[in-house]
């Protein structure tokens, strides 16, 4: 009998496809990977042959590609998986249990009837959904994880990732609010600075293309990022049936265990993390503490006051190719 559905929650570079592999590996789960990717909106079997780890993403060896199980799903005229929702990607990305979404519910629907048929069990490895826990738990049925990093580290691999070649995920956080200005949470960082000169000198023409100038504002970046990760922590976090701190499982075998052990009794599936091993950047965390620091408590201080005066920091805005990994 196929049990309730497995959603992970999560955002990029957090070690989410290490945890989703996991549940891959069983034979019993049908594990969709990234089920809101913007590729799926026209994916081909073509590119999904092609659609792998690349050299330095640290992703975990995969027999076969990241999109394998939604190869069935495509459609046969002109490609992309049938009913998915691609104005979702990245818009209506703070979605609540009283928010109105057809659509994803339509597409979730036919994933999972899709495993179902199969005889497995769905279990989506969602890397969009951090700020849409709400709708899901009002919406859908299953159990939930959410998988968080510590964010300065998290910071820290996506600004490793863009130094590599792949801005991808350094310039999300600037996509999703620039694709989100009518969102009432976002209000107070819109008030910060002027996000439309960000999004025209580094935003969506650079994002669409996998490009970032050389002189990216790192200091908004990271205000960007950090806000949306302290709305994770209350919209996200606090929402999910288990949270799994990945630094943690990293280090303490006794956590590890812990977590094994909740896993298993929160869906009856054996999970190992017994090779767990996520990258730490502690030399460059000393190097980059005042800058992560100073942001920090700006941010905070932002999102306590809501819609009062923003006053800048005295840092100086840092530099991509200055800054210090």
């Amino acid at each position: 009998m196929v049990q309730g559905a497995i959603y992970l929650h999560s955002s990029w570079r957090a070690a989410s496809t290490y945890v989703w592999a996991k549940f891959r590996g069983r034979s019993d789960a049908y594990c969709y990977f990234e089920p809101l990717n913007e590729h799926l909106a026209t994916a081909t079997p073509e590119f999904i042959d092609g659609f792998r780890p690349w050299l330095n993403a640290h992703h975990p060896k995969l027999d076969t590609p990241y999109l394998e199980e939604f190869r069935p799903l495509i459609s046969p005229k002109g490609g992309g998986i049938s009913n998915f929702p691609r104005h979702l990607t990245f818009g209506r990305y703070c979605a609540d249990h009283d928010t109105f979404l057809p659509e994803l519910a339509s597409y979730l629907e036919n994933l999972e009837l899709h495993a179902c048929r199969l005889g497995r069990r769905p279990v989506y490895g969602f890397v969009r959904t951090d700020l849409r826990v709400g709708w899901f738990r009002a919406w859908t049925s299953g159990s939930h994880i959410f998988i968080r990093r510590d964010p300065r580290r998290q910071f820290l691999s996506m600004l490793s990732q863009a130094k590599q070649g792949n801005p991808y995920f350094l310039l999300c956080g600037l996509f999703i609010i620039s694709q989100n200005l009518d969102e009432p949470l976002f209000a107070p960082l819109l008030s910060a600075f002027d996000l439309s000169a960000l999004v025209k000198s580094h935003g969506i023409r650079e994002f669409a293309h996998h490009r970032l100038a050389h002189d990216a504002p790192l200091r908004e970046l990271y205000m960007i990022f950090y806000f949306m990760r302290n709305l994770a922590t209350r919209l996200g976090e606090a929402r999910c049936d288990l949270v799994i701190d990945i630094d943690r499982l990293s280090l303490d075998s006794s956590y590890r265990h812990e977590i094994e052990v909740r896993i298993n009794d929160l869906t009856g599936m054996a999970i190992s993390f017994a090779d767990c091993q996520v990258e730490r950047y502690e030399a460059h965390l000393r190097r980059s503490a005042t800058f992560f620091y100073e942001l920090e408590r700006e941010i905070e201080a932002l999102q306590g006051a809501a819609l009062s005066p923003f006053k800048p920091s005295a840092l100086s805005t840092k530099y991509l190719p200055n800054f210090p990994i």
